[in-house]
């Protein structure tokens, strides 16, 4: 798996990635093994883009892209058979995952840490159980869990199996600090989303280029059927749970 990982992040060194914790420490430890820099934030349905960027030069980083002509890391849940591409890299594709409570159970961060083994700090650690939740997973998923630390052994993982109480004290101060998962929003209009999202990554010191150009794709929820029927016009997307999946088409949006 490891190596599998480390090819994909040699794709590029322009990261596209999604906009809230797991993204942006993912970022950040990319940024450290091989210089790659944000240019680019994808969630679900909007893109934004840094000047002159294009999509496919880049690698997409906590997004599970469907076209061979965008390389993706990601770690949900999806089918065995779709368009993602070669390229890309995604755990329970790698290991052939088909239920969905089987599937990575941690946040895409722990895959780059574990490929990489750039060094953390203390607050890293932290932020990166807060992502996706991760350390909160044991409560409900802990044999899974375990499961997979067999597949992807590392001292981050085991920070996760095996917390200190200064551990679980550290999380719950990042929880506080940061609410939520997101550094943006949604509800958002287009100005403001943007805004809040530059704000963030110069706040964060995520090494990237200004996102000035803003895209909005349609998106829904269907089911099993309905992605393996019109899988060639979806963008991305990825199993919520039990059968039901959050999808992008493309088909662009008017976004104010």
């Amino acid at each position: 798996m490891k190596s599998s990982i480390l090819d994909t992040l040699e794709y590029s060194d322009q990261l596209i990635i999604s906009p809230d914790m797991d993204g942006f420490m993912s970022a950040k430890l990319i940024n450290q093994y091989n210089g790659s820099k944000v240019v680019g934030s994808y969630d679900k349905n909007i893109l934004c883009l840094a000047d002159g960027i294009d999509p496919e030069k880049c690698l997409f980083v906590d997004c599970d892209m469907n076209r061979q002509e965008y390389v993706s890391i990601g770690n949900h849940m999806r089918l065995l058979s779709d368009g993602m591409s070669v390229e890309s890299f995604n755990p329970n594709v790698h290991f052939e995952v088909k239920t969905y409570t089987d599937k990575f159970p941690y946040a895409t961060c722990y895959l780059i840490t574990f490929a990489t083994e750039v060094q953390t700090s203390p607050t890293d650690k932290h932020r990166m159980a807060y992502a996706d939740s991760t350390y909160k997973n044991l409560i409900n998923y802990g044999r899974n869990m375990r499961n997979w630390s067999e597949r992807m052994p590392h001292p981050e993982v085991f920070n996760i199996l095996n917390p200190t109480p200064e551990d679980d004290a550290g999380r719950l101060e990042i929880e506080k600090i940061y609410p939520n998962q997101s550094f943006t929003s949604k509800r958002f209009g287009k100005e403001r989303y943007m805004l809040k999202l530059n704000e963030a990554l110069i706040n964060e010191g995520i090494e990237h280029e200004p996102l000035i150009r803003g895209m909005k794709y349609q998106s829904s929820k269907v089911d099993k059927t309905t992605v393996v029927r019109y899988n060639k016009d979806i963008i991305s997307y990825a199993e919520i749970y039990g059968g039901e999946y959050s999808v992008t088409y493309d088909q662009e949006m008017e976004w104010e």
